[in-house]
């Protein structure tokens, strides 16, 4: 057995780490680990998480005896002997590559690096839907990625060698970040304490396979229950409305907000006079007290931007590495780049149905996207009391969404568009559901449920307990009151990516308000936006 004896130190905080690993191979692509985490005088901690670094594969909580158990599956108990990616498979088998194809005829095989250096090519035919091929034997250990060609179709594979064989699993792309990342930490694993104080603290860990590993102790960050009720205080206008010459705005409304290299970011739907159509504007800045001066760029002038666009939501999504754009329009679209904060560099439009929604309620509005670790979803309403949920896998996404169901139906004052849903942070599994009512003036409910499609539970609901409301929502000093209504807008996150993290302990809610007296007709309603942050919960 190899002791390994190491000291973390962290302001006042000194953390004595004993790992015990059994020599096997450092290059284990499986692997298996076990531990115990205990005082110093021996009494056993629970509730500790262990993690690998840079991936959401493994996780483990220590039990009432201190003790945490990760696997990789590629381990001695787990060898993974074939896997899938779309219509294709691949295994290694007595030294040869097997691969399953849809297609008989011609197809390449390629091998890459982590950096998207090409290691072999071989062209292989494949018949009755197998073809295999010799898999070189001089090649380096590590981790790799198959590439596997056919008239302009590829699938990838990432692959690499442990104690008991070569294993490979489907991959998005050679040149991914997140899926390269998260091989290189699932090859060579970084084993991550997360603890509230560690003084006192000690590990042992032991392993079959690896004679080195590396561990990192992380304090947890405070995270705030939710709490039983909120009060708001609101900003004055934040986002007015500015036309120019071809631009004949007369409302601003249906806003989301990501930060991006240390600014804010703000697309949001806007009504043009000029063509009598909705589409949207873009906008910057730094500081909530920039945001009134910031200058708007009219989505429009994107190429393919043009026409009927509106409630954007805007979101990183981090399988891919890129960002997306989506909005409302029959059927919903979507775009993407890897600079959100030029307007101009979004892709051409795509739409997620090539035929609409399957049997859509009469006005689907509002989209929300949100992911957990397996499935990519959809949320939306229709001003008929109903929140609606559509669904494809993570890995298939922007695609293979199919019919929706109905999650929550009620009276039209209660729910009736403008849904956003959040996972709260510091919790497993908790999400939180806000969801606009019609009410005079408008309000926000809420519900919670454990899992996106979890049942949901009353939270605040109704105009008498709302969310956001004129119940708990008040101005700050010298603000004067310029709206009764909270109406579509959604919370600030500090991660932008597709999980939606929610944190409890910094509520504010960007949303839009219009003058008390404003009525009329509903597209020349003079929306513009403010901003909610909670006083006291």
């Amino acid at each position: 057995m190899n002791a390994k004896k190491g000291v973390w130190r962290s302001r006042a905080v000194i953390i004595s780490l004993t790992a015990h690993l059994a020599a096997f191979s450092i290059n284990s692509y499986g692997w298996s680990i076990s531990g115990t985490v205990k005082t110093k005088a021996g009494v056993a901690i629970s509730g500790v998480s262990v993690t690998v670094k840079d991936s959401a594969n493994y996780s483990d909580t220590t039990d009432d005896n201190g003790n945490f158990s990760l696997e990789s599956p590629t381990s001695s108990k787990n060898i993974i002997k074939e896997n899938r990616s779309g219509s294709y498979s691949a295994k290694f088998e007595k030294g040869e590559l097997l691969v399953r194809s849809p297609w008989d005829g011609a197809l390449k095989l390629s091998l890459f690096d982590c950096s998207g250096r090409i290691l072999w090519t071989a062209k292989v035919v494949s018949t009755k839907g197998i073809a295999k091929a010799a898999f070189p034997s001089n090649l380096s250990r590590g981790i790799v990625f198959l590439q596997i060609s056919h008239s302009g179709n590829e699938q990838y594979f990432s692959m690499g060698w442990g104690p008991h064989g070569l294993y490979m699993k489907p991959s998005q792309s050679i040149s991914s970040v997140a899926n390269t990342k998260t091989a290189q930490a699932e090859t060579f694993p970084t084993i991550l304490f997360k603890k509230t104080d560690y003084r006192d603290t000690s590990f042992t860990m032991t392993s079959s396979e690896m004679t080195n590993v590396e561990v990192v102790m992380q304090q947890n960050e405070k995270t705030c229950p939710l709490p039983k009720s909120i009060k708001w205080q609101s900003s004055g206008i934040l986002v007015d409305i500015k036309p120019d010459a071809s631009h004949k705005i007369v409302s601003v409304k249906d806003p989301t907000i990501q930060k991006y290299k240390g600014k804010y970011l703000i697309y949001c739907t806007v009504f043009n006079t000029s063509t009598n159509l909705f589409n949207m504007q873009f906008i910057q800045f730094t500081d909530f007290s920039e945001a009134k001066d910031a200058t708007p760029i009219f989505m429009d002038k994107v190429q393919g931007f043009s026409g009927y666009k509106c409630a954007p939501e805007l979101f990183y999504f981090a399988p891919q590495d890129l960002w997306y754009l989506i909005w409302q329009q029959q059927p919903p679209a979507y775009s993407t780049t890897k600079t959100p904060d030029d307007p101009y560099s979004w892709s051409a439009p795509k739409t997620f149905y090539t035929n609409g929604i399957p049997n859509a309620p009469s006005l689907p509005i509002d989209y929300w996207p949100i992911a957990d670790d397996k499935n990519f979803y959809l949320f939306f309403t229709g001003d008929d009391g109903k929140v609606y949920r559509a669904k494809t896998t993570l890995d298939q996404f922007p695609n293979g969404f199919g019919a929706y169901v109905v999650v929550k139906s009620l009276d039209r004052n209660i729910i009736f568009e403008g849904s956003s849903h959040y996972k709260i942070k510091g919790t497993a599994n908790t999400y939180l559901h806000v969801v606009e009512g019609m009410g005079n003036p408008r309000y926000f409910s809420a519900w919670t449920s454990e899992g996106i499609e979890g049942e949901w539970k009353d939270y605040m609901v109704g105009q008498n307990n709302p969310f956001a409301g004129t119940k708990n929502v008040t101005y700050a000093p010298g603000v004067t009151d310029w709206t009764d209504d909270v109406s579509h807008g959604e919370l600030i996150r500090e991660n932008p990516d597709q999980t939606q993290e929610l944190d409890l302990c910094n509520l504010q809610f960007l949303y839009q308000g219009k003058a008390p007296n404003s009525g009329g007709d509903y597209n020349l309603l003079p929306y513009k936006l403010g901003l909610l942050t909670a006083t006291a919960q």
